[in-house]
């Protein structure tokens, strides 16, 4: 018995202190675990898929999925997901629901849509669970964000309040001065009415006149023909950012026929990765 406990015992710590293989990388779990294999997380109950690159992982995209989108719609219905792996990126997909990636929820906000997670959840909680437990999206890292529709509000918002952790931002057909739309359900529906409560929409959950405040490069891209968000929205939000930020941390390309749906979002697939390549 004496015998085989220390047997064990030799074994147990073995695991603990080897080398573990992720794809084509390794991190000793002694510090971080390794995830080696697309698997899904559940964070504080909200569900997180991780994808891992076809080869060695050189940098880590953190997608947000529009409004009502389901974290692997993006992977279902575009390239997006197969060429970033291909490129050599780890995927990180939290499922975001009816989330608009406010800062918080008011007396106001729908009691039905409480439930999802605002930003703070992302900051607070998904951020620092990575860092400490996986390594993953590490300060200084190789890190980007990619977001389409309420993503791309997302997008604007996480470079707003997040310091040294994502290097680039890629934002596809995304509202970015919600001020400007002071009949939008899902506002108010977070917020309460423009007219009762101008602060919350004109504060720090708008991107737009707090253009100053971020510090990473973002690529803008939107569809003329969106019926869904005006393209103004990023037209506007692009003027601003050169304003603040005349160095040139913004781009931004209009396609004059796109709409806003998957067909607009893929064809900007290859101007995303090449912009997250360009700023490593």
């Amino acid at each position: 018995m004496i015998f085989i406990f220390y047997l064990l015992s030799f074994v147990f710590w073995f695991s603990d202190n080897q080398q573990v293989q992720v794809k084509s990388h390794t991190l000793s779990t002694d510090k971080y675990l390794a995830i080696i294999k697309d698997t899904t997380l559940v964070v504080e109950g909200v569900s997180v898929e991780i994808l891992l690159p076809d080869k060695k992982c050189e940098g880590y995209i953190l997608m947000l999925p529009g409004w009502n989108f389901t974290r692997t719609d993006c992977c279902g219905k575009s390239s997006f997901c197969k060429k970033a792996r291909k490129a050599g990126y780890c995927l990180i997909m939290p499922e975001m629901g009816k989330s608009i990636y406010s800062g918080g929820f008011f007396k106001e906000t729908r009691q039905d849509w409480k439930k999802y997670p605002s930003r703070l959840w992302i900051t607070n909680s998904l951020i620092p669970y990575l860092q400490q437990k996986y390594g993953y999206l590490l300060s200084g890292g190789n890190n980007h964000i990619y977001g389409i529709s309420t993503g791309a509000r997302g997008v604007a918002l996480l470079a707003l309040n997040t310091k040294n952790i994502f290097k680039s931002g890629v934002a596809l057909s995304g509202d970015y001065d919600q001020s400007v739309m002071p009949n939008d359900n899902l506002m108010i529906g977070y917020y309460g009415t423009f007219e009762a409560f101008p602060d919350r929409w004109n504060g720090a959950d708008n991107a737009l006149k707090n253009a100053a405040k971020i510090s990473i490069p973002i690529y803008l891209a939107h569809g003329k023909q969106d019926k869904m968000v005006p393209c103004s929205q990023s037209e506007k939000f692009f003027a601003e950012m050169k304003k603040q930020h005349p160095d040139g941390y913004t781009e931004l390309h209009i396609n004059e026929k796109a709409a806003h749906n998957y067909e607009f979002w893929d064809s900007e697939t290859e101007n995303a990765i090449l912009f997250f390549k360009n700023n490593q």
